[in-house]
């Protein structure tokens, strides 16, 4: 494992999130999401997005940079759920659920451990914000991150969710945990 540490993202960071957010989604969904859409991603517009998610005072979601030897590698975010209720109805509970929002590492940091430095530091996060119990969806057919999440003590439920935003729409499974 190489060593770590979490901080909150910066807008100083939007360029290396950009660029990893296309990277990662490029790596992770092929043979999931059609080529196409993958192809067609635009850096410039997850650079565009990142800006305006660390501008907004009223964003939701809170996000974090893993960092090693001064370069992000990663980044994540929490946050209340925000699902529509045709998904958070099928949980047994909302009570005291927090949601771990997004998470994705630049493709040569897999296997680095960085991941999970980052994950715990996420859950940390839900923690401290009060949660007892949190839910992330991952998009089906994204096995090594079915297996991380797996490993890292997170249940698979039978609870899934066509997300329509991607080519094609893909179902997306909830994972839960107790924190």
């Amino acid at each position: 494992m190489i060593p770590a540490s979490v901080r909150p993202a910066h807008l100083d960071d939007v360029p290396r999130l950009a660029e990893i957010h296309l990277s990662a989604w490029q790596a992770a969904y092929r043979g999931i999401m059609a080529d196409e859409f993958l192809d067609g991603l635009d850096e410039d517009r997850f650079a565009a997005n990142w800006t305006r998610a660390l501008s907004d005072p009223d964003n939701q979601v809170r996000n974090f940079v893993v960092v090693s030897a001064d370069r992000v590698l990663g980044f994540g975010g929490v946050s209340a759920p925000r699902d529509p209720a045709e998904v958070l109805d099928r949980l047994p509970t909302t009570a005291g659920l927090g949601q771990l929002a997004h998470i994705n590492l630049a493709p040569e940091a897999f296997g680095t451990g960085v991941a999970q430095v980052l994950f715990a530091a996420l859950e940390d996060e839900l923690r401290r914000d009060g949660y007892a119990r949190a839910y992330l969806m991952v998009a089906e057919g994204n096995d090594r991150a079915m297996r991380f999440y797996e490993k890292q003590g997170w249940q698979r439920t039978d609870i899934t969710y066509v997300c329509d935003a991607s080519q094609p729409p893909i179902p997306e499974r909830i994972y839960t945990a107790e924190l």
